[in-house]
């Protein structure tokens, strides 16, 4: 099994909002919807195996309002913080020295 290097827990609230709807039709299976889920804030722990590494971060977020697009303002702050990790921590430092003999070496003959 691997270790998992870096995990981010994360959770969502939502309000529930009463939704009117049309009679369903007996004959046909279905679904009766009668409230919409509205997200209203999200949390997220991104965690690293070793502290030293990365140190952690805890990321909240509230809606001012129901017009808050809240999974894209949490798909957007998770893409910053990933390239963030990506580009600081995880990113090979050097790029490899690769010399005409090492080529020479793992090309078959």
């Amino acid at each position: 099994m691997d270790k998992v290097s870096i995990v981010a827990y994360v959770d969502f609230e939502a309000f529930t909002k009463h939704i009117d709807t049309c009679q369903p039709n007996p004959e046909k299976s279905y679904t009766e919807q009668y409230q919409k889920h509205i997200t209203s804030s999200f949390c997220y722990y991104i965690k690293c195996f070793h502290d030293t590494i990365y140190p952690g971060k805890l990321v909240l977020y509230t809606a001012k309002s129901e017009e808050d697009d809240v999974a894209q303002i949490f798909i957007d702050w998770l893409e910053i913080d990933v390239q963030y990790i990506y580009d600081n921590f995880l990113k090979p430092k050097k790029e490899m020295i690769f010399t005409v003999k090492d080529k020479k070496d793992i090309t078959p003959a």
